[in-house]
């Protein structure tokens, strides 16, 4: 049976890529009764900003002979800069009825069961996406000599911003592969992903571990790994402002936490599901190797 050119991704990863799948046509066709808004450039966006770690909504893309286009279903507020047109599922009927259309018993393409559970039980609750409280912080000193700055623009946009991840963002290296931590260096680890697995990975690609990040690193700075046990891991950088910034998976860039708060320490900051903090490492521009 041939495909629909109909491609539905769930947004819930920020290192891992995303569940992503193809409607067979009979899902299509159910599809197209489902949205009763058209779909298109015209559709307007919400103001606001998404929570950054953990569901995020799901992207459709229709790639067809006479149509090409693709938006984005939420329950709640989407950001602006997320690229798509955005359909607002208030009842949150319609993602509970594409999370349905997973392909069951598939590798690499079926939804976890234990994601589809904990993405079932936001849903069940009203969508609150985070806002920036537009509490002021004292940024912390930055010791990292070849910290970047916070410039959202570069990697907010449609040709990196779908195509690079948390460790690209975090090694400030744009590679277009959804980078993963040792398949630079040909020492991919195996998933599910840990502290250690992970931590090696990155070490084996150039990047080095230490206690804190007080310390001045004069060709170099500071990142910090974190992990959604069993499922994901995540990265945060320290920018030239001291503050910290991270890229949840394909969405845009953002310089605050889950709570919508500015970012002073990784380590304590509101990450959602990712529970556990693995530790800081130290990025040495031009001495590593991401793939």
């Amino acid at each position: 049976m041939s495909g629909s050119g109909v491609f539905v991704t769930v947004s819930v990863f920020s290192g891992r890529p995303n569940p992503h799948w193809e409607l067979t046509p009979e899902q299509a066709a159910e599809l197209e009764r489902h949205l009763t808004i058209p779909r298109g450039p015209t559709m307007q966006k919400p103001s606001g900003a998404t929570v950054g770690l953990g569901y995020r909504g799901i992207h459709i893309e229709w790639h067809q002979p006479a149509l090409s286009s693709a938006m984005h279903v939420h329950g709640g507020v989407v950001g602006t800069a997320d690229m798509q047109p955005n359909y607002q599922d208030p009842g949150r009927s319609l993602e509970q009825w594409l999370l349905s259309t997973a392909p069951v018993g598939v590798p690499g393409v079926q939804l976890q069961p234990e994601v589809d559970a904990l993405i079932r039980d936001d849903l069940q609750s009203a969508a609150s996406p985070a806002l920036p409280t537009g509490v002021a912080v004292t940024c912390p000193p930055c010791g990292g000599g070849a910290a970047p700055a916070y410039n959202p623009a570069a990697w907010n946009i449609p040709s990196v911003q779908p195509h690079n991840n948390c460790y690209n963002y975090a090694t400030n290296i744009i590679t277009n592969t959804f980078a993963q931590p040792g398949t630079g260096s040909g020492h991919p680890f195996a998933p599910p992903p840990d502290c250690p697995k992970v931590s090696t990975g990155a070490h084996s690609d150039g990047l080095v571990g230490v206690p804190g990040f007080s310390a001045s690193v004069p060709n170099g700075y500071y990142i910090a790994l974190v992990i959604w046990p069993g499922f994901d891991f995540h990265w945060y950088r320290q920018d030239n402002n001291g503050c910290w910034s991270h890229k949840p998976g394909s969405t845009p860039v953002r310089n605050v936490d889950n709570a919508g708060n500015r970012i002073t320490d990784p380590q304590h900051c509101n990450r959602g599901g990712y529970t556990i903090f693995c530790g800081y490492m130290t990025v040495s521009p031009g001495h590593i190797t991401i793939r």
